[in-house]
């Protein structure tokens, strides 16, 4: 056959989104392209996005990520965690950073088997930024700057947070990696956004404790907080009394900043999944497993599966599809 008969091969990209401890979902996403023989060439990712897209471009294999990401004993989470007191983020990161690098093989992007693009944000400008080249390490600090959670990452003379907030799945940054088609997979969980209206009880009156009141919020309060919100994490907590089932407390500093910013992700998200062009669309169905539940690995990877395995016939079409002449 002549090679004017052949149609050319298309650059396939792979654009892996935000989505905190439901991003390990990606992994999910890689096996089942790997075990279909389904190779990308390119990646791009944001936030846990571009630190698995980050293993994947370097050749760690799959089987090791999961295995790290399954058996690691997160209830022992507290070793990744180095608390300070809070000026524009509560931990530091620098633990998280130095377990990325004992996974990571390489250290610039130069060094990586495929072309990666990591998303970030500036903080000040609110300017979507794509970095290619360079300290691998340094961007990974970018995109997993949580914001309330990890303080921006100093990136030469910006100050950087998730990219998730611009772009929670990077569609346009695999693109400038030259892909000429994408598969998007978004770990975002759908939300239905009716409006509702809802109407308060009274508020009752408050009897004052014993003692008088306290003002809440010194630092010897917060930190307190902080440490008593990361001992939960580290050991089962033992079950509420009878009389306190039925009372709800307020959620923790941490799931508040976690959750704000995952709500303005899944608005901003809707609207670049409708802007953006790309050939396939992954969104695993994650349950119930919320942002901050890594010890669920195993599920959110499995869910990743499922998705993309449900996929398989239409990932298949596009592998075949030929590009249309330009």
């Amino acid at each position: 056959m002549s090679s004017q008969n052949c149609a050319p091969a298309s650059k396939l990209g792979l654009a892996l989104g935000s989505g905190a401890a439901r991003g390990l979902a990606h992994i999910g996403v890689l096996k089942v392209l790997e075990q279909e023989g389904i190779a990308v060439d390119c990646i791009a990712g944001t936030s846990i996005g571009a630190f698995i897209g980050a293993l994947h471009a370097a050749g760690v294999p799959l089987k090791e990520m999961e295995e790290v990401a399954v058996g690691l004993d997160w209830k022992q989470l507290a070793r990744f965690i180095d608390p300070v007191i809070p000026t524009s983020g509560l931990l530091d990161g620098q633990r998280v950073l130095d377990f990325m690098a004992s996974l990571l093989p390489v250290r610039s992007f130069e060094q990586l088997r495929l072309p990666l693009a990591v998303t970030a944000t500036d903080v000040e400008s609110g300017e979507a930024l794509v970095i290619r080249r360079g300290n691998l390490l340094d961007a990974l600090r970018a995109a997993i700057s949580f914001p309330g959670i990890f303080p921006p990452a100093r990136f030469g003379r910006r100050f950087l947070i998730d990219g998730g907030l611009c772009h929670p799945v990077p569609v346009e940054a695999v693109r400038g990696l030259g892909a000429e088609k994408i598969i998007a997979v978004c770990a975002i969980p759908k939300v239905e956004k009716s409006p509702r209206e809802e109407f308060l009880p009274d508020r009752r009156k408050q009897e004052p404790e014993p003692g008088g009141w306290h003002f809440p919020f010194t630092v010897q309060s917060i930190e307190e907080r902080f440490r008593e919100l990361w001992q939960k994490t580290r050991a089962p907590s033992d079950p509420e009394p009878a009389d306190r089932r039925r009372e709800r407390t307020p959620p923790s500093l941490l799931k508040v900043c976690a959750q704000s910013v995952a709500i303005m992700e899944n608005q901003i998200n809707d609207l670049r999944l409708e802007n953006n062009q790309f050939d396939l669309l992954i969104r695993p169905d994650f349950g119930d497993i919320t942002l901050l539940e890594f010890h669920r690995a195993a599920e959110a990877i499995a869910a990743g599966e499922r998705a993309t395995r449900a996929l398989l016939p239409e990932l298949r079409r596009l592998q075949q599809k030929p590009l249309h002449p330009s």
